[in-house]
């Protein structure tokens, strides 16, 4: 039996890990935190709970939604409205998530941007859908998508507007990103995907994934050891060497699925490409500020999104009991407030009282009745939070895909920059990792 560790336990690694333990292997998964997950966490607070980073999943995701499956969950599974508003104008604009013909019936965007989006914009993307596949992002590359940004493309294509007010709140609210630096290959996908999509929420939230897979893995016979971060690996020709505070284990072969700056610190001996290619992969740190209250807030929408301009910390506000997945009692309140990309660098050393009073008053000028309602709060931070679709990276993706930068290496890559990032992106690379590791090791 082949012995395998998987650094990392977020979606990806643990996707990585129940795959070959399906296959055979004998897996040892290790993570540095407590908990598993990754930016997949459900946490208490108090008598709620709240997703505190990954909300909702489209039904374009189609790798996780039989992954959710396939470990017994799809009874969680529940499809949400995807009722969502945007605020502009002092007031806001309800419309469908990610849904282009919703947003050009609504009142949030200037009547010629929702002219310019119906005659050029959706013509546009039924022309480029070959090109535009979420599974297959390097094709937008090679359609010549990657090269500049979605905000340099929307100006000159469509105007200002589509931008600020379209662009701008889905990006910064669901990818932590600005227009200025996400390729516009990258946001098309998106547009493209989100025309005619689902949404669906996890009953009892998201964490529920992450951990079903662990409980699974270990009761197959693999572990999960938590707590235990790894100093290095040493890759020989036997395998490699895993180091921890535990000491050192020998293993055949090594998924790190990490981000791309702790496989760089941690991994000895790469060869040079594959660190100039890891290198290139960049990240923004992430943070949320979760808002207890002792009454609903009273909307009807799930997310409410702010365009560039209106706000100078709060990209987004996440109403967690119209989620419709039981995480808030009856009579209770619960709000996930997202800062902007261009205030996360200012926010994320802070202490949470500061993150707090720094984005508590602009919620309160959209949402007036939370003022006086709040009883508890909670600060969550990803230093290495999401990784950055800059112009350029999916062409990026596309030379990682074509040169075989990780060689004959007893080590693979996992983690949801290998594809974009997303639950469905960390399965992707997951399922992709699996492959490319059988292959090295002639199974």
């Amino acid at each position: 039996m082949t012995s395998i560790a998987i650094v990392g336990s977020g979606l990806s690694g643990l996707t990585v890990a129940h795959a070959l333990q399906a296959r055979g292997h004998s897996v040892v998964v290790y993570e540095s935190e407590e908990r598993v997950g990754g930016r997949m966490l459900t946490d208490r607070l108090g008598d709620t709970h709240v997703d505190a980073g990954a909300q909702l999943f489209g039904s374009m995701y189609t790798r996780f939604l039989a992954l959710v499956e396939e470990i017994g969950l799809q009874d969680r599974l529940v499809q949400v409205p995807g009722r969502d508003a945007l605020w502009r104008g002092g007031r806001t604009h309800e419309v469908v998530y990610g849904s282009i013909a919703s947003m050009i019936s609504s009142g949030g965007l200037p009547l010629g941007t929702k002219l310019r989006l119906g005659s050029t914009y959706l013509p546009f993307l039924s022309r480029h859908s070959r090109a535009l596949d979420l599974h297959s992002p390097e094709d937008a590359a090679a359609g010549g998508l990657d090269a500049e940004s979605i905000a340099d493309w929307g100006v000159r294509e469509i105007d200002t507007a589509f931008v600020a007010a379209l662009v701008y709140p889905q990006l910064g609210a669901y990818y932590g990103a600005s227009p200025g630096e996400t390729s516009a290959g990258f946001y098309h996908i998106l547009a493209r995907d989100g025309m005619d999509v689902k949404l669906y929420g996890i009953r009892g939230g998201v964490g529920e994934v992450p951990a079903r897979l662990a409980e699974r893995i270990e009761a197959a016979g693999g572990e999960v050891r938590t707590g235990l971060p790894v100093t290095s690996v040493r890759l020989t020709a036997e395998g490699a060497v895993v180091a921890s505070e535990a000491g050192e284990k020998a293993f055949d072969a090594v998924v790190a699925a990490v981000p791309a700056p702790v496989v760089l610190d941690i991994v000895e001996g790469l060869p040079i490409l594959l660190r100039d290619w890891l290198g290139a992969v960049r990240y923004r740190p992430t943070l949320s500020l979760a808002l207890l209250l002792d009454r609903p807030v009273g909307p009807r929408f799930f997310g409410l999104s702010f365009p560039e301009g209106q706000t100078n910390v709060v990209a987004a506000v996440a109403v967690q009991e119209n989620k419709g997945v039981d995480l808030v009692p009856s009579g209770r309140g619960l709000l996930l407030v997202l800062p902007t990309p261009e205030a996360v660098p200012s926010l994320i050393d802070l202490d949470s009282r500061q993150v707090h009073d720094r984005m508590l008053p602009e919620v309160i000028r959209a949402l007036p009745r939370v003022q006086q309602h709040v009883v508890r709060a909670r600060v969550y931070r990803w230093p290495i939070g999401t990784p950055i679709m800059y112009p350029g990276y999916l062409g990026h993706l596309g030379a990682f895909r074509a040169s075989n930068l990780e060689g004959s290496l007893p080590l693979v890559l996992a983690g949801d920059y290998l594809y974009g990032p997303s639950a469905e992106g960390a399965v992707s690379a997951a399922l992709d990792a699996v492959r490319r590791l059988e292959t090295r090791l002639g199974q």
